[in-house]
């Protein structure tokens, strides 16, 4: 049983609300990861329903990116925080980490939640990072942060802890040793 503290919609308004969108595809925001009750984690998604288990209380699916299938996915009406209709003109979203990242060339300045309690971040840090590969599948993010003192450090970043990623300027790369590490 999930805290009382986060705001989960009812089981009744899930699939009430899955029977109201006619073409069956949702936008879902639901909890991922939960440790002791609390949601630690979430993500959001657009979800192309195909099956309803009311009696069971989940739902199948899959999960659609760039409107076609990515993966599938089973959800349980308890996991999720909300969803709406997802119209096919709705404009996009903006781009993912991901396509951020791979614009940036895998040399970014990352904004990382470090402290997430009851829905929210409560503190981050900042910092020059180094990609070496990007894991979608998985959600991760894998590559080497670079502290004020030019020392590298492994990470494996879950992306939905990254509240934000820039490219780094052209002086920035070069007070940093990018060149070390390979980019996939």
């Amino acid at each position: 049983m999930l805290g009382p503290s986060l705001k989960f919609i009812s089981e009744q308004d899930v699939f009430q609300t899955i029977e109201k969108c006619e073409n069956k595809k949702l936008k879902v925001t639901y909890c991922s990861l939960s440790i002791n009750g609390e949601c630690i984690t979430s993500k959001n998604v657009i979800l192309k329903i195909t099956k309803i288990h009311k009696n069971c209380g989940f739902i199948e699916g899959v999960v659609l990116k760039d409107n076609e299938p990515f993966e599938d996915i089973i959800l349980k009406s308890s996991q999720i925080l909300s969803l709406e209709c997802f119209k096919e003109n709705q404009k996009p979203e903006k781009p993912s980490i991901f396509e951020v990242i791979k614009n940036c060339n895998g040399m970014v300045r990352i904004t990382q939640c470090t402290k997430f309690e009851k829905g929210a971040c409560k503190d981050s840090r900042t910092f020059n990072f180094i990609v070496t590969q990007l894991d979608e599948k998985n959600k991760n993010v894998k590559g080497y942060r670079i502290r004020g003192n030019g020392q590298a450090e492994y990470m494996v970043i879950d992306s939905s802890m990254i509240l934000k990623v820039e490219c780094l300027t052209s002086r920035e790369v070069l007070a940093n040793p990018w060149m070390m590490f390979p980019f996939k």
